[in-house]
């Protein structure tokens, strides 16, 4: 067929799609159909039973191809797409020489050109859902969503409240849960892109600003996502100017649960897997972030026994979904899987459903 003719055949509002093989939650099957109607997965089954219940279509088969879910990037930065050859051999704290100068020196045009590099390099690389983590630049957050509603990738899209911590004033406070509020109403409901407020760090937040715009996440069922745990640096800031870790100052302020996804989450100490366990909050595991400018690997392995929700993230890294799932396998058996003979490490099925339907978890509740 010719390039045009499979446009026109994949552009129809109803498809029985017969390909040689079907990835399934058990594993790759043959024999099998999708029906698929207005760009929505309807029906699977055996190819006979789809075409017996769908008898008004004509199966399109597609020889030598193999169907699969698309893939989900957890944890993005679209804005980021013209700094990233950068990012490696960087220090941890990469954002300070980096990527707070490059993201304050965006335009709409450019806030619209990196975001649209970005979402066609993640459908190239297999993600057809990434979550972006906000960005700072000055740039209208609205060419953000026109660039990847154009490149037909769905969005999780972060919107930074940062009010920069405890000594802000309340004026200023109300105005960031003001645009917050604006900003969950103006896109609820829309296809491809489904809002949600972040938090740079916690660092960056008042303890009020914190509770509220989880809070807020919680009542509009959205995503409420902040780094968190992921450098030395980092968690040392945290534990002289409020006493508490991190993830264990979201805890004292009532700010994690089902709501919240933490990136990184690499130096968490056995208690606060309890805490990121006990309130359901989720986690995106960047496997080649920690590779690239890491202090740690974030312990998904163990996350995964213990029933920790979590997905895998580039971080605006490398935007190959496959390639992300071999680092997530990789990291986690050269940091744990060897010194103690776990040859596995989760195995590839692991890393596979975590990049697929297990990573929907962490924003079920935003669809």
């Amino acid at each position: 067929m010719s390039p045009e003719l499979d446009a026109a055949l994949f552009a129809a509002d109803e498809l029985l799609l017969a390909p040689d093989h079907l990835m399934l939650r058990t594993g790759p099957a043959t024999g099998h159909a999708v029906y698929v109607a207005g760009g929505v997965f309807r029906d699977v089954g055996p190819a006979d039973a789809l075409a017996a219940r769908h008898p008004r279509l004509t199966p399109l088969p597609l020889p030598g191809k193999l169907l699969m879910p698309g893939m989900i990037d957890a944890h993005h930065h679209l804005t980021q797409s013209f700094g990233k050859s950068l990012a490696y051999g960087e220090p941890s704290e990469i954002f300070r020489r980096v990527w707070v100068p490059l993201e304050s020196s965006l335009d709409d045009e450019f806030v619209y050109m990196a975001s649209k590099l970005a979402a066609l390099e993640s459908l190239r690389g297999g993600f057809t859902t990434v979550c972006d983590a906000g960005t700072r630049a000055p740039g209208d957050i609205g060419a953000v969503a026109s660039a990847v509603q154009e490149a037909g990738l769905r969005c999780v899209l972060g919107l930074i409240c940062n009010d920069g911590g405890n000594d802000s004033t309340p004026a200023e406070r109300q105005a960031i849960r003001a645009h917050a509020e604006r900003f969950l109403r103006q896109w609820s409901g829309a296809r491809l892109v489904h809002p949600s407020l972040a938090i740079s760090v916690p660092e960056a937040a008042s303890d009020e600003m914190l509770a509220g715009v989880s809070a807020l996440c919680a009542e509009a069922l959205a995503v409420f996502q902040t780094h968190v745990n992921e450098h030395l640096a980092s968690v040392e800031r945290s534990v002289v100017q409020r006493g508490k870790r991190p993830l264990e100052l979201l805890a004292q302020l009532g700010a994690l649960g089902p709501q919240v996804l933490i990136a990184h989450g690499t130096l968490v100490t056995p208690s606060e897997l309890m805490l990121l366990r006990d309130t359901d909050t989720a986690v995106s595991y960047n496997p080649v972030a920690s590779q690239w400018k890491g202090n740690a690997v974030a312990p998904a392995n163990l996350m995964a026994a213990l029933g920790i929700r979590f997905g895998l993230g580039t971080d605006a890294t490398r935007s190959d979904a496959f390639r992300l799932m071999d680092a997530a396998e990789a990291a986690q058996k050269l940091a744990f899987g060897l010194a103690i003979g776990d040859a596995s490490s989760g195995g590839g099925w692991t890393w596979f459903d975590h990049a697929t339907h297990e990573a929907r978890a962490p924003w079920a509740w935003a669809t």
